[in-house]
């Protein structure tokens, strides 16, 4: 009782000081909380400074006579990752909705999927219907349904089936979607790789014609002035040159 005493005695002084989060001011204060059973301040202490024994403290009121105590228990062992001794806890004492949430906050399938399991063997048909939604995205469909048909709870089921099959259809109406525009763009790029290559093959077809034919054999080439060389005298097996324009001179026979 004087260590109590001595403890109010100090409180304001630790409560000025206790942003800088010593171990020793927060374990202080966290226990003067517990006896004056201020929940709201402690549930305050320990969502702004951490630094203290966190399950010791969970384990101290726990057991707590009163239910708004056990309630700041559960949340400690939810803040330090001890999600069943948390969900424990709130079964315990019908806080429901504290249990869904601990469970959806766990990320663990098998956490919610038992405690969906549980709300069936309570007959709490509106919790399991509540939970399918709170650990949405963590309770497989078809565990969801066959719990519901082996129970007679497809009616407490079915507002979270209409969800699950809303969502899954425009999931697959997106991934639709996403091929058709693929397969837009791949054949667009095919139409552009054919369009280069036709393209390509008419310059090659009219390149030949842009430029001059090369000269024939035996013909005159191309001479330092631009012009080309008279062809040579046709002549050979005896036959005189004929002349440039007309026929070989008589005398030469």
């Amino acid at each position: 009782m004087r260590k109590a005493g001595h403890l109010l005695l100090v409180k304001p002084y630790m409560i000025a000081v206790q942003s800088n989060n010593v171990s020793a001011v927060n374990e202080a204060l966290n226990q003067i909380y517990v006896e004056e059973e201020d929940y709201e301040r402690l549930r305050e202490s320990i969502d702004l400074h951490d630094n203290f024994d966190q399950i010791g403290l969970a384990q101290k009121i726990e057991k707590h006579e009163l239910l708004e105590m056990r309630r700041v228990a559960a949340y400690i062992y939810k803040k330090a990752g001890r999600w069943k001794q948390s969900i424990a806890l709130s079964k315990k004492d019908n806080l429901y909705k504290d249990a869904m949430e601990t469970a959806s906050q766990s990320g663990d399938r098998e956490i919610a999927e038992e405690l969906l399991i549980y709300f069936i063997e309570q007959g709490k048909k509106e919790c399991f219907a509540s939970c399918l939604f709170v650990s949405y995205d963590l309770i497989r469909p078809d565990v969801a349904l066959e719990l519901a048909w082996m129970n007679n709870m497809v009616d407490f089921a079915f507002p979270y089936l209409l969800q699950f099959i809303r969502e899954y259809t425009g999931k697959v109406d997106e991934l639709v979607k996403d091929k058709i525009e693929a397969q837009k763009e791949i054949k667009a790029k095919e139409q552009e790789e054919k369009d280069v290559i036709s393209q390509q093959n008419m310059y090659a077809q009219l390149l030949p014609l842009a430029l001059p034919a090369p000269p024939m054999p035996g013909m005159g080439g191309p001479t330092m002035g631009g012009g080309f060389a008279p062809p040579p005298p046709m002549g050979g097996m005896g036959m005189p040159p004929m002349a440039p324009f007309g026929m070989p001179p008589m005398g030469s026979y």
